[in-house]
């Protein structure tokens, strides 16, 4: 019964994904994040540049978080962690958190390091491939968070300056022997898009600086899905705490 279900969710989404009748989804295929349109990237007023907080923060919630509660539902959820692309999950998510990258930039480079870990292992294939399907259907909101989370903006006199900060404060929490590199890195880094080349790499290098924290919405659905297998019904209780929630959103 759980794995019907779970062929039903991933059945569902493949057919809004790819549905070639316009009028069933009237402009799903539009949608930025949705199969459509891409994400539009992070940007300031005339005068003004997009660059790195110096005090940014990379955080993970793991591979279980990537496709949201879709995810957990159809079995991308429930597993505890532990898959061999764990590392890669990190970095996508410590992506989404660069300031000035690109939403495609990001998910392609969590096809190509999963696909790079999962070598030769067909069921973790599998498993990586569910997971870039969904990432095509989750909208732009977690990105929108990640950039405006990152980015601050900057006139263009300061940029330089920024940057130099920005990396200086990282240098030195991760790597303080080498914080002499931050000026040189700035000066060469002069469009947004290499600082945030720039921020992949130390990010690749220095992967402790990517915090790791449970997804508060895992425990959520592993229990919705375990009582889905045991039959269990939502108490009245458990209604109401919902419908609360909902009022307050």
């Amino acid at each position: 019964m759980t794995r019907l279900f779970r062929l039903a969710i991933i059945a569902t989404v493949v057919q809004v994904g790819f549905s070639q009748n316009e009028d069933e989804m009237p402009g799903m295929g539009g949608m930025p994040g949705m199969g459509g349109a891409p994400c539009p990237k992070f940007r300031c007023s005339g005068g003004y540049v997009p660059v790195q907080k110096s005090r940014a923060k990379f955080v993970s919630m793991g591979c279980s978080s990537m496709g949201g509660g879709m995810m957990m539902m159809a079995g991308g959820g429930d597993d505890g962690g532990g898959e061999k692309y764990d590392s890669c999950c990190d970095q996508w998510h410590a992506c989404y958190q660069t300031c000035g990258v690109s939403k495609e930039l990001c998910d392609d480079a969590f096809k190509s390091c999963s696909a790079g870990m999962c070598l030769g292992d067909d069921q973790c294939k599998k498993d990586a491939d569910l997971k870039i399907m969904m990432l095509g259907f989750g909208g732009c909101q977690l990105f929108d968070k990640g950039q405006y989370s990152a980015c601050d903006c900057s006139p263009k006199d300061k940029v330089e300056e920024k940057r130099s900060t920005a990396l200086r404060a990282f240098y030195k929490k991760y790597a303080p022997d080498s914080i002499d590199k931050a000026a040189g890195l700035a000066k060469k880094a002069d469009t947004t898009a290499k600082m945030a080349g720039v921020i992949r790499k130390l990010l690749a290098k220095y992967p402790s600086a990517i915090q790791k924290k449970v997804d508060p919405e895992q425990n959520k659905y592993a229990k919705m899905m375990q009582d889905a297998r045991d039959g269990k019904v939502p108490t009245d209780e458990e209604m109401e705490d919902d419908s609360g929630t909902t009022e307050e959103l």
